[in-house]
């Protein structure tokens, strides 16, 4: 009976062990990230912006993006060496970006965008809610 409960117990560690170590591992290999492109938006933020990088799972990896200390509420795993991200609106000069992916490692581009203000005649609010920070804003309408 000793031996039973033996050979159980050190079944369910290796078992327990090999599932941790599984876990660890990408399938598109070690997680990697390397820049953002483009590396400089709008305050109003609202801009489209790509990581690149390797190891990413679209569809099974998640990951939360910060730009300074303000967290990106549109971020895309688009392949397994880019992630879409949208810019959360930000003050001007340049932030690290922060990412923190679901299997707990976390990556850190120091100085890795740069916010700067709106061009002269582009209308910040529509430039947010567009998408298109940087647009021109349209005439004015008169009746």
């Amino acid at each position: 009976m000793n031996r039973v409960v033996r050979m159980v117990g050190v079944v369910a560690l290796v078992g327990l062990c090999g599932g941790m170590l599984a876990a660890c591992e990408q399938k598109g290999g070690p997680l990697k990230v390397d820049r953002v492109e483009p590396e400089q938006g709008s305050t109003g933020g609202g801009e489209q912006v790509t990581i690149t990088g390797s190891g990413f799972e679209p569809g099974k990896t998640q990951v939360e993006v910060r730009f300074g200390r303000r967290k990106s509420e549109q971020v895309t795993i688009a392949s397994s060496s880019k992630i879409s991200v949208v810019t959360p609106p930000g003050d001007r000069g340049p932030v690290d970006v922060t990412l923190m992916f679901d299997n707990g490692a976390p990556f850190k581009i120091a100085g890795g965008f740069k916010y700067i203000p709106p061009a002269a005649g582009s209308d910040v609010r529509k430039a947010f809610f567009s998408g298109q920070a940087g647009a021109p804003a349209a005439p004015a309408k008169t009746p």
